[in-house]
């Protein structure tokens, strides 16, 4: 973790991918944190966390959520904290995005799938 300006704190996650890694950030918004960006939703990442939050970050609640788009690596942790309480900032349609995966359940492909 590195304080990059007053209240600013940028953190590298580990991706089990190229790229290796995702960026994340907690900004100080004075009775809490805001966190930007969760990282992948993977038990390396969620110990991570932990260790920041019982560490460094323990001062204060973590209170909001932005996720900045709808690619896992930056809100696969999203439900994990609003869990403990957190509030979730994204757009609808990055929020949209990332619900259609797991919503399109098909048995077998359509055929503008397979025309596609």
């Amino acid at each position: 973790m590195i304080e990059v300006a007053p209240g600013v704190l940028w953190m590298r996650l580990p991706l089990p991918m190229v790229p290796d890694h995702v960026k994340v950030y907690a900004l100080d918004d004075g009775d809490g944190w805001t966190i930007i960006d969760t990282g992948m939703d993977s038990r390396r990442s969620r110990a991570i966390w932990q260790g920041l939050l019982d560490g460094p970050l323990a001062a204060k609640p973590v209170t909001r959520v932005i996720v900045t788009h709808h690619h896992p690596d930056h809100l696969g942790l999203a439900g994990w904290f609003q869990s403990n309480g957190t509030s979730l900032l994204m757009t609808c349609t990055a929020w949209l995005l990332a619900r259609m995966p797991v919503l399109d359940e098909q048995a077998l492909p359509t055929a503008e799938q397979i025309a596609f």
